[in-house]
C-alpha cells in the first residue's frame, strides 16, 4: 500500500477538481499529481531511495503538500519541522533523523546555513523567488509510486521527549491511512468538503484532519500560511469552508476578534477543537453567540494523532474529549498497570491502528511508552460510564501552549546552559487564549544578568512558543526527596 495512490486515483476520477486553495491560487488533483510525480522523479534521480529521510521545513503553502506527497510517493520518509525552530533545534533533528535532504523557504535558509557545516545535507531545495524548487518539479514524472508495506514509516514527527531532546515518532502507512479516514467516519466528510487548513501541517493534527483527509476523499484544503483575520474572514465567508479543525486559540480569536462577528457557522458540518483543553467558557459563549457547538477531541503525535472525539454521531459532552474514534480502544490504569473502573483517575492508554511504530533509534524510550500494543500517553484522566474520556492533568512534566506540547526539561536544559544561570525550573500559567504560558524561575550567579537577557538568550535556542514569557529570579529551587520541584514553595519567594 501507499497513501500516495490517492492522488492518481483522484486525478483520474476528477482531474479538474480543486484540491488546494492558497490565496488566489488553485491547484487541481491533476496538477498536484503531475507536480508530485515530477518532484519524486527528480529526487530519485538525485539519489534519494526508499526509506531515506527528508526534512521538510515549510509552512502551509502548496509546496509543502507537493513535497510531502512526492516524498511519500517514492517510499521516502517525510520529517516535517516547525519553520520557527532555531538552528539548535533544527540541527538536532537533522543529525538524529539521518536526514539526506532539506526543503526550506528562502526566508528561513539562514537557520540552516548557521549549522550546515555541522549537518550538511546531500540535497538542499529552496522555495522563493530565487529558490530552486521549480527546477525539481519541471518535466514529466516517471511513475513514482513505490509499493510499501503497511508498517513502513511514511512520516516521522519529532515529539519533545522527557529527556529534553525530541524523538522521532515513526508514523506508518497504516497509521496515516486510519487517521485520514476519520473525517469521513466521524464528521460525514466527503468530496464536497473544504477544510480550513490554518493549523500548520507540520503538526500531526492538521496533517491528518485537514490535509490528508481531503486528498483522500477528493475534497479541498484551504491553506493559510499564517493567521490573518482579514484573510480568515474571506475564507469563512467566501471560501466554501465546511469543516474547521483547529486549536482552542483559534476559537478564542473567532469569538473575540472584531472582524469575526458576522460569520455564520451553521453552514459548517463540524467545528473540532484539539491540541489542548477547550475552555468551557469559550464553548458556552461560542454556542450562545453563534448557535453552534464546538466539539472537543484528543490527539497525540505518537497516535497519528487522533484517538478520541465528540464526533457528530454521539452526544456532545463539552468538558470531555469524547469517546474513542472507531478502531481505537482506551483504558485507564493505575501506577501498577491495573485497569481502573469508570470514574477512577489514572493514566490514559490507547491501542489501535493509529499507534506509531516507535521512536527512531530509541528502543528503550519506545519500550517505556509502548507495552503490549498500548500507548502510555502520560495524560491523566478518567472514563465515565458511557466511555467518554476526561483529561484531568499530566503525568509527564509538560506544558501545552497554543496547542503545542512543551516538555519542561528541554526548556530547563536551555536555561541552565546560559552563562550565569546556576539552576532553573519552569511551570505553566493558565491563559484563556493560549491555554498556558511558560514561566521560568531562575537562580543566577551573575549579578549583572537581567531577566530580559535570560529571555533573549533562551529565544536564540528555543522556538518562540517554548521560550518563557515570564522570568522570575529566585534564591533557590526547592525540591522534594524525589527531586521534583515544589512550585508552591517557589511562588512564596516572589
Amino acid at each position: 500500500m501507499n497513501i500516495y495512490n490517492w492522488l492518481p486515483d483522484n486525478a483520474r476520477k476528477m482531474p479538474e477538481k480543486v484540491c488546494l486553495r492558497y490565496k488566489d491560487q488553485e491547484i487541481t488533483f491533476a496538477e498536484l499529481y503531475s507536480l508530485t510525480s515530477a518532484l519524486g522523479t527528480s529526487l530519485r534521480k538525485a539519489g534519494i531511495k526508499r526509506g531515506d529521510h527528508i526534512t521538510l521545513v515549510l509552512p502551509n503553502i502548496p509546496e509543502f503538500v507537493i513535497s510531502y506527497m512526492g516524498i511519500i510517493g517514492i517510499g521516502a520518509v517525510v520529517t516535517p519541522v516547525n519553520p520557527s525552530f532555531t538552528s539548535r533545534e533544527l540541527g538536532h533533528i537533522l543529525i538524529d533523523s539521518d536526514s539526506k535532504a532539506i526543503i526550506i523557504e528562502e526566508g528561513d535558509i539562514g537557520t540552516y546555513q548557521e549549522i550546515q557545516d555541522q549537518y550538511p545535507q546531500d540535497i538542499v531545495i529552496t522555495i522563493g523567488e530565487e529558490g530552486n524548487f521549480s527546477q525539481w518539479v519541471t518535466g514529466e514524472g516517471e511513475g513514482i509510486i513505490e509499493d510499501m508495506d503497511e508498517d513502513d514509516t511514511a512520516v516521522m514527527i519529532y515529539s519533545s521527549g522527557l529527556t529534553g531532546f525530541p524523538m522521532g515518532a515513526m508514523l506508518t502507512q497504516k497509521n496515516l491511512d486510519h487517521n485520514s479516514d476519520l473525517v469521513r467516519i466521524c464528521l460525514n466528510g466527503d468530496n464536497t468538503d473544504t477544510t480550513l487548513t490554518l493549523i500548520p501541517c507540520f503538526h500531526s493534527f492538521s496533517a491528518s484532519a485537514n490535509l490528508l483527509s481531503m486528498l483522500r476523499l477528493g475534497g479541498t484544503a484551504y491553506l493559510m500560511k499564517k493567521l490573518d483575520f482579514k484573510e480568515l474572514h474571506h475564507a469563512l465567508t467566501q471560501g466554501g469552508i465546511t469543516l474547521i479543525c483547529a486549536v482552542p486559540t483559534l476559537f478564542y480569536g473567532l469569538l473575540y476578534h472584531p472582524e469575526m462577528q458576522d460569520i455564520d457557522y451553521t453552514r459548517t458540518k463540524a467545528l473540532i477543537a484539539g491540541g489542548s483543553a477547550l475552555s468551557i467558557d469559550i464553548f458556552n459563549e461560542f454556542k450562545q453567540r453563534f448557535h453552534t457547538e464546538i466539539r472537543q477531541g484528543y490527539g497525540i503525535t505518537e497516535a497519528s494523532p487522533v484517538c478520541a472525539a465528540n464526533n457528530v454521531h454521539v452526544k456532545n459532552k463539552p468538558e470531555s474529549i469524547g469517546p474513542c474514534v472507531p478502531g481505537v480502544e482506551a483504558k485507564v490504569v493505575d501506577d501498577d498497570g491495573n485497569t481502573l473502573a469508570a470514574g477512577e483517575t489514572g493514566e490514559i492508554l490507547f491501542k489501535g491502528p493509529n499507534i506509531m511504530k516507535g521512536y527512531y533509534k530509541k528502543p528503550k524510550e519506545t519500550e517505556e511508552v509502548l507495552k503490549d500494543g498500548w500507548l502510555y500517553t502520560g495524560d491523566l484522566g478518567y472514563m465515565d460510564e458511557e466511555g467518554y474520556i476526561y483529561i484531568t492533568g499530566y503525568k509527564k512534566d509538560m506544558i501545552i501552549t497554543s496547542g503545542f506540547n512543551v516538555y519542561c526539561q528541554e526548556v530547563i536544559n536551555v536555561l541552565n546552559s546560559i552563562p550565569g544561570v546556576k539552576d532553573s525550573a519552569v511551570s505553566g500559567i493558565p491563559d484563556l487564549m493560549r491555554g498556558a504560558i511558560i514561566k521560568a524561575y531562575v537562580v543566577v550567579g551573575d549579578p549583572d544578568l537581567t531577566e530580559n537577557e535570560v529571555k533573549k538568550k533562551a529565544r536564540k535556542m528555543l522556538a518562540s512558543y517554548k521560550t518563557p514569557r515570564k522570568v522570575i529570579f529566585v534564591e533557590s529551587i526547592p525540591r522534594d526527596s524525589n527531586g521534583r520541584v515544589l512550585i508552591g514553595e517557589l511562588d512564596k519567594q516572589q
